[in-house]
């Protein structure tokens, strides 16, 4: 049996890898806590499953879904664009359901790329990004997303040769997996770039809510000309604890949607319709609700760095999503750093170059434990002598 090239070119998904590492510790008797991927550990919010309960058992719910989603999810999508950035999008022809945002990232790849041609993604950044870009046939051309930068990319830095072979470009902020924000002023320069050389802009908004210290994230469409060239890709799996349920939205430009909506109807055959109608139940979910989350996370934000400046290393607070991004101690690799967390103190996180060349030296923290599970963490690394130096 012979596997096509183009698997044979997708390295280990990170997350995957890590998910055996974990298995493989705890067949060893070892207590391990993982800060690895990025999966609330509190539940999914009661208006939703209250809503769930009802919708599942309405028999008109247990048919095929329509394939761009609901009339009603994406009316209530586009009511909450309204709402919250003040967008205004028609629900017919330039809003799509999807089953979580990822497989809508991957598929957005085979309804743009062909052979030869470029994409222009974040690095470090979300896999799928570039192996989506690898499944179509195209090239990744990595953006560096570095430090001295605030982690935004520098579009003067992308040769023009390959801007004009490239067909789109995915951003993604707040970010995954540095943290770091960006505002409307950036957006505008990421729009009229990719107005320059034709190319669709993708932006990836999974964690648009999860922000503090008052950041409020904005929207690419928010941008004037932005409908022109972009997508947003959404999902409810981190703002409202539904990383299981797979459900979110895409929105924008019109022909780019009809386009996805294409691939999709090819490939899948759509979202269960009582998962849709709890989505709208989170759409009208409190906002209270949220901003309890998102004190939640806060505060093992808050923990998590007091922790890490004991044991040396010098930490800016993050302004949004459930992840810490941190440079690994002197001399030492990402890999090798990670496997000193795993071997000596139990703890699992990810290294940096499984996000990219360009993540090499650094690690992500998830913030998915509670306060007194991250503060065992930092006593494990005090205990096992693991400092930044």
């Amino acid at each position: 049996m012979r596997v096509s090239e183009r698997l044979e070119k997708i390295p280990p998904y990170l997350f995957a890898e890590i998910d055996r590492k974990i298995a493989e510790a705890k067949a060893k008797g070892a207590d391990v806590i993982s800060l690895g991927i990025g999966d609330p550990d509190t539940p999914t919010l009661a208006p939703v499953v209250e809503a769930m309960h009802k919708a599942i058992d309405n028999p008109a719910n247990h048919d095929y879904p329509p394939y761009n989603g609901t009339a009603a999810f994406r009316k209530a999508a586009c009511d909450w664009m309204k709402k919250r950035f003040d967008v205004e999008l028609d629900a017919d022809t330039e809003m799509l359901a999807n089953i979580g945002s990822k497989e809508a990232i991957a598929h957005v790849f085979f309804a743009f790329v062909d052979k030869g041609d470029y994409t222009l993604i974040p690095d470090p950044g979300y896999p799928v990004y570039k192996n989506a870009t690898i499944f179509a046939g195209g090239i990744p051309f990595s953006m560096p997303l570095l430090e001295e930068n605030g982690y935004l990319p520098d579009f003067d830095k992308i040769p023009e040769d390959v801007a004009k072979k490239s067909k789109l470009m995915f951003l993604n902020y707040p970010n995954n997996p540095t943290g770091a924000v960006c505002d409307l002023e950036f957006l505008k320069k990421a729009v009229d770039f990719c107005k320059k050389y034709d190319i669709l802009l993708c932006f990836d908004q999974a964690y648009c809510e999860m922000t503090y210290d008052g950041y409020v994230a904005p929207s690419v469409l928010q941008v004037d000309g932005g409908k022109d060239v972009a997508l947003e890709f959404y999902s409810h799996s981190k703002s409202y604890n539904m990383t299981g349920w797979r459900v979110g939205w895409v929105c924008g430009n019109k022909d780019a949607v009809k386009a996805l909506g294409t691939i999709k109807n090819n490939i899948d055959s759509g979202t269960f319709k009582a998962i849709q109608d709890a989505a709208i139940a989170a759409f009208n979910v409190d906002k209270a609700e949220i901003e309890k989350l998102n004190k939640m996370y806060q505060e093992r934000r808050d923990a998590a760095e007091a922790g890490l400046r004991e044991l040396g290393w010098d930490i800016k607070p993050s302004k949004a999503t459930f992840y810490l991004w941190l440079p690994v101690p002197n001399g030492m690799t990402s890999e090798e750093f990670v496997t000193l967390m795993l071997e000596k103190a139990n703890v699992v996180v990810p290294p940096g170059n499984g996000y990219g060349k360009y993540g090499e030296g650094y690690f992500r923290v998830a913030l998915t434990k509670d306060v007194e599970t991250i503060k065992k963490c930092i006593q494990r690394m005090k205990d096992a002598g693991i400092r930044y130096n």
